[in-house]
């Protein structure tokens, strides 16, 4: 079954190449390809953490830093799939021995690189399983984890109808630790060995908020973060209605994908809003910086530009990482990918700040979001109008506003404890091996 999936990965990649050689994003596309493809040079490494993009970064970053806290000889190598999530990890990790894109899995792509690095344990967050790398690894000596492991009931359907093939994939694996009672169920039914699998809780809950970012914004401020195609035309209706009541009102927008920042632009030209981009914003506060106090004056565009964000009714987030700081902003925040069948963002990353949060319903990759809306700590809307209706009652009611607020963080802070849990095995494992 294993040599079925390693034949199709390689007629796979065929197709996948000219992809990979023309994707948006790294700018050092020569080694980006070499490290897809197996081709770098690499050096030996006590641990290999793979995070796919930027939410599994972000969510492993408190493990990541405990755990060279605790044992700062250890070497980390920590890989990712995509260009945001490789920016995130060198931006917030720079204790890494290396930081290098994940090959793709199939053998003559993962073989070079398991050889050369040879990790005493290899981790994956949240359940992102590699047949053949793992595979490998196992044959190569090295100890294979799951930290931080989730499964939605989408993903558990599916693999449902290849459990044969999955049950070998999970054999590699020496434990798999799975963020809730559900999560471990579902790896078992589909293969996992019952005795390997636990319930260690979930790495969100353990945010690490990022350095306030210099942003000069007061007043009521709805920021709307990691949104997608389809959700900002219904958050910028939203936006304008409850404006006629609260005329100062600021929207602070925030697109998922970098590529989309040129069409949300769009966006708000159509709907002839008066907005800036957060770069632009940078480039005028760093320029005022530079140039110092006795030049001010004479400075007079690069001041119009910073003051610019007190008059404009939008500022689009056109940056990388910046997204959880942001949150301290906020007056009101909603969280995207939830309007659609996306299956949603990290809504810790706003309550960790005692923000009232709002979201969509489709929530299915946190199903921690129940516990939101059963203990009062989080409000679910469905489009437009709701988001309208919402968004002003709460900024009528500034106490309900912050007492969701602050049940919202007694959530997070109650929920806390994955990291330890998961540094702890580590630690285990390492004095085993």
């Amino acid at each position: 079954m294993l040599l079925l999936y390693n034949i199709l990965s390689a007629i796979a990649l065929l197709f996948y190449f000219p992809l990979l050689v023309f994707k948006k994003g790294p700018q050092n596309r020569a080694e980006f390809l070499k490290e897809r493809l197996g081709l770098s040079a690499y050096e030996k490494t006590d641990i290999w953490v793979h995070a796919v993009s930027v939410g599994e970064v972000i969510s492993s970053l408190p493990f990541l830093r405990k755990l060279k806290k605790e044992l700062p000889e250890i070497n980390i190598t920590l890989s990712t799939t995509t260009y945001t999530g490789q920016k995130i990890a060198r931006d917030r990790f720079p204790e890494a021995q290396r930081i290098m894109y994940m090959p793709v899995d199939a053998c003559f792509c993962v073989n070079k690189v398991i050889e050369q690095l040879r990790p005493r344990i290899f981790i994956a967050i949240e359940t992102e399983i590699w047949p053949q790398l793992f595979r490998r690894l196992k044959k190569s000596g090295s100890q294979v984890a799951i930290l931080n492991g989730r499964i939605s009931k989408e993903s558990f359907e599916g693999y449902r109808l290849i459990k044969p093939f999955m049950k070998k994939a999970l054999s590699f694996a020496d434990c798999l630790y799975m963020q809730g009672d559900n999560d471990a169920l579902r790896i078992i039914a589909i293969g996992a060995e019952a005795d390997k699998v636990k319930v260690m809780g979930n790495f969100k809950f353990d945010f690490e908020p990022p350095s306030l970012p210099e942003l000069n914004i007061t007043g009521e401020v709805f920021v709307a973060g990691s949104t997608h195609r389809g959700e900002e035309e219904v958050i910028v209706s939203a936006f304008e209605n409850v404006k006629k009541t609260h005329p100062d009102l600021k929207l602070l927008l925030a697109p998922r994908r970098p590529e989309r920042f040129q069409e949300v632009e769009e966006i708000l030209r159509r709907r002839n809003l008066s907005f800036i981009r957060r770069t632009d914003l940078k480039q005028g506060a760093e320029a005022q910086r530079h140039k110092g106090t006795e030049h001010r004056a004479q400075n007079t565009d690069k001041h119009e530009t910073m003051n610019h964000e007190l008059s404009a009714d939008v500022i689009l987030l056109d940056t990388i990482g910046e997204l959880s700081g942001i949150y301290s902003k906020a007056t009101i925040a909603f969280v995207g990918g939830s309007l659609i069948p996306h299956g949603g963002h990290n809504i810790l990353e706003p309550a960790y700040w005692s923000k009232p949060v709002l979201f969509g319903p489709h929530m299915d990759n946190f199903p921690f979001v129940e516990q939101f809306l059963r203990e009062g700590a989080g409000l679910m809307v469905k489009d437009s109008e709701e988001i309208a209706n919402t968004l002003g009652y709460l900024l009528d009611n500034p106490a309900k506003a912050a007492e969701i607020g602050v049940r919202a963080k007694k959530i997070t802070d109650s929920n806390a404890g994955a990291v330890r849990k998961a540094v702890e095995l580590i630690r285990g494992v390492l004095g085993n091996t």
